[in-house]
């Protein structure tokens, strides 16, 4: 190979070397949605006065909210 071949050879690996450190998204930030629970709307109606129900529907929001946030 000649000079120019070496410096041509050179500047293409530094190219490259470029794009993967611009292509290279180390600061990726993942989106996370706020945990929103139930609301008394949420609540079918047909247990509106069942404080079985709804304190079993408080739990299973409580052990989702753990396990989601």
């Amino acid at each position: 190979m000649n000079t120019e071949e070496d410096e041509f050879r050179r500047i293409e690996r530094e190219a490259l070397r470029l794009w993967a450190a611009q292509t290279d998204d180390d600061d990726t930030q993942v989106y996370t949605k706020p945990w929103v629970g139930l609301t008394w709307e949420d609540m079918p109606e047909e247990h509106a006065g069942d404080s079985n129900f709804l304190s079993g529907a408080r739990w299973a929001e409580a052990r989702l909210k753990e396990r989601n946030t």
